[in-house]
C-alpha cells in the first residue's frame, strides 16, 4: 500500500511539473509578442514610419518651433530675413529642386511666415510660423488647383518642418503629406539665394 502510493504521488508531482513549464512556455512566448509589438509601435511613432501615421507630423507647427532648444547666440535677423530662397525635397526615390520660394518674415505680426512659389507639383501659397529662439518653421504649403502637374496637384496642404543647420547655411527637416493618392514625409531644405525683392503672394 505503501508502494503504490508513493508511486502515486511521485507522478501527480510529474504532471504539476510538466504542466508549469508549458505555461512558462506560453507566457513567455506571449511576452515576447506583446514586446514586440510594443517596439514597432514606439519606433513607427518616433520614425514616422507607421503606415498609420505616415505623412502626420507628430508636432502642430506651434508645438514644433517652440519644442526645439534655444540657440545661445543672435542670429535670427540675418536667417529671418523676407526674400529669395530654393527649395528642394526627396520623393520617389530622388531629388527635387531646386524651386524658387519667396518667403516674408513679420516679427511684429507674431513671427508669422508668407510667401509662396512654383514646384514641379505646382503653384502653392505658403503660410507658418517661425522662432527667432529655436531657428525653426513649421509651414503650410497649399498648392493652387489646376496648375502644374495635374496628376500630382490635387489642391494639397503639405506641411514643413525645418530648422537652421549653421553648418550647412540652411533650413533642413521633413515634408509632410496626405492626400487620397498618397501618404508620405520625407527631407526638405530650404536655402537662401540672396535678393530681397519680395512678393506679396494672395492668401
Amino acid at each position: 500500500m505503501k508502494d503504490n502510493s508513493f508511486v502515486f504521488q511521485h507522478r501527480s508531482s510529474n504532471s504539476d511539473g510538466s504542466g508549469a513549464i508549458i505555461g512558462g512556455v506560453v507566457g513567455g512566448v506571449a511576452g515576447a509578442i506583446l514586446l514586440c509589438f510594443c517596439c514597432c509601435l514606439v519606433c513607427g511613432t518616433f520614425t514616422g514610419t507607421f503606415i498609420i501615421c505616415r505623412g502626420r507630423p507628430i508636432h502642430s507647427n506651434n508645438s514644433y518651433i517652440n519644442s526645439g532648444v534655444g540657440i545661445g547666440y543672435n542670429i535670427s535677423q540675418s536667417i529671418f530675413k523676407s526674400g529669395i530662397f530654393s527649395s528642394y525635397y526627396y520623393q520617389y526615390r530622388s531629388d527635387h529642386g531646386p524651386f524658387r520660394m519667396q518667403l516674408g518674415f513679420y516679427p511684429e505680426g507674431g513671427y508669422i511666415v508668407h510667401g509662396g512659389g512654383t514646384d514641379d507639383i505646382g503653384t502653392y501659397v505658403i503660410t507658418g510660423v517661425y522662432s527667432p529662439r529655436t531657428l525653426r518653421m513649421g509651414l503650410e504649403k497649399r498648392y493652387q488647383v489646376g496648375t502644374g502637374d495635374l496628376n500630382e496637384n490635387l489642391g494639397h496642404t503639405v506641411i514643413i518642418h525645418v530648422q537652421w543647420n549653421h553648418e550647412n547655411q540652411q533650413f533642413e527637416g521633413k515634408y509632410y503629406l496626405r492626400t487620397r493618392k498618397h501618404r508620405d514625409e520625407n527631407k526638405f531644405i530650404i536655402r537662401r539665394e540672396g535678393g530681397e525683392n519680395y512678393h506679396q503672394y494672395p492668401i
